[in-house]
């Protein structure tokens, strides 16, 4: 299952830089949650979803971010059907860190082969750079 983390994880990271909204949704099971210092956003639509994503494309772009890097840090199966992602996200423009690098876990489970999240644990909101609050 590693190399599918590996995969899920490139997946996660590259739906961003290339604008890919179909990518992202096909990594997510809904209702899905976003659990970030400013508290929990959850996401029970697509259209939530679709919203949520552009403020992510806002915040690259007022970052001028060309690289979103996830780097695997472990990947637990929890013996119920879940499993539970750690990595590293890097936040780069131009080879340089945009951002501290910071760590998050995703609550997963396997669907058709394939990690799918319900949730993300210590997400980086984009309302530090947008302005926007999610309600």
């Amino acid at each position: 299952m590693q190399e599918e983390f590996e995969a899920f994880l490139t997946d996660i990271s590259d739906c961003f830089v290339a604008q890919d909204i179909a990518l992202w949704k096909s990594r997510l099971r809904m209702p899905f949650s976003i659990i970030t210092r400013e508290g929990p956003v959850v996401l029970a639509t697509e259209m939530a979803v679709e919203k949520n994503f552009q403020l992510y494309l806002l915040a690259m772009e007022k970052m001028s971010l060309d690289l979103v890097d996830r780097r695997s840090l472990s990947l637990e199966d929890c013996g119920d059907g879940t499993w539970l992602g750690t990595y590293q996200t890097r936040l780069l423009s131009k080879n340089q860190l945009a951002t501290a690098p910071y760590t998050s876990t995703s609550l997963m489970i396997v669907d058709a082969g394939r990690f799918r999240m319900s949730s993300m644990l210590n997400g980086r909101g984009h309302s530090e750079w947008t302005g926007v609050r999610d309600a």
